[in-house]
């Protein structure tokens, strides 16, 4: 068992980082709400089907619907709008880091709702929002690739995600992992979707990039999903939160080969200071000190 979810955590930190690659050659071929219907179309209708085969219709009070559709509009619909807009508008490499950051912002979010961070946590916060203005500064030098209102919308996506991380824990333990993501995904998914259905008959890309756009929502959207809660429940919230610092290198050493990206100094700098501050911070503590993301 503790081996199965290693495999799935790490797993799910390869699709992470390379799924940043696999938006960018999407939408080469797609605009953004397309890319974005077509991926969590797919993986709305498999969550749905799983969760149907395994439990049924869920037997939800009022209450809990309404939990379900704020977490699916904050975890899906504006998560995947604002990450997709930050992914069009920056480097690949890049762009990985808005996932590496959240939980850098759980620790500031948690703090506002009574969740003491250790000091561990709170060196890492400093140094990895040191490196943040380091990178936004690098927008304004000489030959960067980077954009601040793309860094702007990644940051707001990896904001919207640490808020639906923060709801989503006492719903998941509450509903359970799959009918929770599923019925969030579903709802956070509909808004996107609905607009570009008439569209579809319009569009043209070779089967490879339809097949792309599929894996792509299957991936990252169920597979490493479930997998990550699984690593969460049988490992841990702080060994499973640890491998997330790679994911931002997966997404970068994939933008540099198959992208052909390349970065100054400074970005390169600044990037690493952001991940040193993010590794810091989810360090692994001792039996009695919370974890980046235990509670809840």
């Amino acid at each position: 068992m503790i081996a199965r979810a290693y495999l799935g955590v790490i797993l799910t930190v390869l699709i992470w980082g390379g799924n940043v690659v696999a938006l960018k050659v999407l939408l080469d071929f797609f605009t953004r709400s397309q890319t974005i219907g077509l991926r969590l179309g797919a993986a709305s209708l498999v969550l749905l089907g799983l969760t149907l085969l395994r439990s049924g219709w869920p037997k939800w009070s009022v209450r809990d619907w309404l939990w379900v559709v704020g977490a699916g509009l904050l975890g899906t619909t504006l998560f995947q709008n604002f990450s997709v807009i930050g992914v069009d508008r920056s480097p690949a490499g890049i762009s990985g880091l808005a996932n590496a950051v959240v939980p850098i912002l759980v620790v500031l979010l948690g703090s506002l709702v009574g969740q003491r961070p250790n000091r561990l946590q709170v060196l890492g916060v400093l140094v990895s929002l040191s490196g943040m203005l380091w990178l936004l500064a690098q927008t304004l030098e000489p030959g960067s690739t980077l954009n601040l209102l793309g860094l702007g919308f990644l940051g707001l996506s990896s904001l919207t995600w640490a808020g639906y991380t923060l709801a989503n824990r006492p719903l998941v333990a509450r509903l359970g992992l799959l009918p929770s993501v599923t019925f969030a995904t579903l709802v956070g998914t509909l808004p996107l979707l609905i607009p570009v259905l008439p569209t579809l008959g319009q569009l043209s890309a070779p089967p490879l990039i339809w097949g792309l756009a599929a894996l792509s929502g299957l991936l990252s959207n169920v597979f490493a999903y479930l997998a990550w809660g699984n690593g969460i429940q049988v490992l841990g919230a702080a060994r499973t939160s640890i491998w997330q610092n790679l994911s931002p290198l997966v997404a970068f050493g994939l933008a540099v080969w198959l992208l052909g990206e390349r970065f100054t100094p400074g970005e390169l700098s600044a990037g690493a200071l952001t991940l040193m501050g993010v590794l810091v911070a989810n360090w692994p503590q001792r039996a009695g000190q919370s974890g980046l993301n235990d509670a809840g």
